[in-house]
């Protein structure tokens, strides 16, 4: 009877110490209205407009939104694919105070169902299909194209093509302004050997320089890689702290470049430039599948999805609930002061049940 008021003493301080902690602060949002039909399928920042690739009523659509107002950019196809083209990559940029806009469509069809590709540019106050011959994005050898970028240096395709050595090679396409050219990637440091088998996830660009994200196969491990190419010159550079299996999944590029990834199938940062990476610290545990995608931090802003929560952390500080998004976070952009983040319910941003959201003053 003694022992009775030490034990419930006991109790009284293991029950103080378990009290659930307190839920995160919330940052609200409110939903993005479209034009009516438009289904929101990638954005991308321009200057202090966001550019947003829509499926529009069982097509293709561009449609620029600024203070809550949309203007649909006119499309012109020029081949039945690319009229009912599902939007594959969007990259926009203002030049010289003109808008320039880059996107890559591609539709299912012919005998074996490959994607058949097409590249759209900004034409005046439009945007138009630049068709190709079939040999330029399709054929023999043919693999994928995964990004359209916009350096400095003027407009590319990255992608993969038939690697002469073994598998698929991380290939380049420039243009002469309407026809597309593939680079060949032999005895360059994107070429895929027996050795190192190379696989780019996304891309992206900063001034003159354009980086790729993804991984290799090397000794039977999956290694996260960041390639950086600059006036014909191509940088490769292995990303630390990378466990037993990991890859570098999308990037992005500000003051410095992000990469978003797995490692051990859990979310993995990396931030630098060129040869020059580190793996950020005290990143929220999430899990990240074989096919999540899950984007990079805008600056030191990582927004991520968290068993269908969004949330929004601050590298090196907190975490924050998002109020109005859910599901799979699949885009951001910042325009301004402004996060928009692009989420539905699955990894799929083609299923046309993407959602847009705005957060920010106003």
């Amino acid at each position: 009877m003694r022992m009775l008021p030490v034990v419930l003493a006991v109790l009284l301080v293991a029950g103080c110490g378990s009290a659930p902690p307190e839920p995160p602060a919330r940052t609200r949002f409110t939903q993005v209205e479209l034009p009516p039909g438009a289904a929101p399928v990638r954005i991308a920042a321009m200057g202090d407009e966001l550019v947003v690739a829509v499926s529009d009523d069982g097509g293709p659509g561009i449609v620029r939104h600024r203070d809550g107002e949309n203007t649909e950019i006119p499309l012109t196809p020029a081949t039945g694919y690319g009229a009912e083209a599902l939007w594959y990559s969007l990259a926009a940029r203002e030049t010289g105070g003109e808008p320039e806009i880059l996107a890559v469509g591609g539709k299912r069809g012919g005998a074996h169902g490959n994607v058949r590709w097409s590249v759209w540019r900004t034409t005046g106050k439009g945007m138009a299909e630049q068709p190709q011959a079939f040999s330029t994005f399709g054929g023999l050898g043919a693999g994928d194209l995964i990004d359209g970028v916009l350096p400095d240096t003027g407009p590319l395709l990255v992608g993969t093509w038939q690697s002469r050595s073994a598998g698929l090679d991380p290939s380049v396409w420039t243009t002469d302004g309407s026809t597309w050219t593939r680079r060949s990637s032999a005895g360059s440091p994107l070429e895929s050997t027996r050795a190192a088998l190379k696989y780019p996830m996304a891309a992206t660009w900063s001034g003159a320089e354009v980086v790729i994200a993804g991984w290799q196969l090397v000794k039977g491990r999956q290694r996260p890689v960041v390639w950086t190419l600059r006036d014909g010159n191509v940088v490769t550079a292995t990303l630390p702290d990378a466990g037993r299996r990991a890859a570098a999944i999308t990037v992005a590029c500000g003051n410095t470049c992000s990469v978003a990834g797995q490692v051990d199938g859990k979310l993995a940062v990396w931030q630098g430039r060129g040869n020059t990476w580190r793996r950020v610290p005290d990143v929220p545990e999430v899990p990240v599948g074989d096919k999540d995608r899950p984007p990079p931090p805008l600056g030191d802003t990582l927004v991520y999805s968290d068993r269908g929560k969004v949330r929004i952390a601050t590298l090196g500080g907190g975490i924050r609930d998002a109020a109005g998004p859910t599901g799979v976070v699949t885009g951001v952009a910042r325009v301004g002061d402004s996060i928009y983040v692009l989420a539905g319910p699955t990894n799929d941003s083609q299923d046309n049940n993407q959602t847009l959201w705005r957060a920010g003053p106003g």
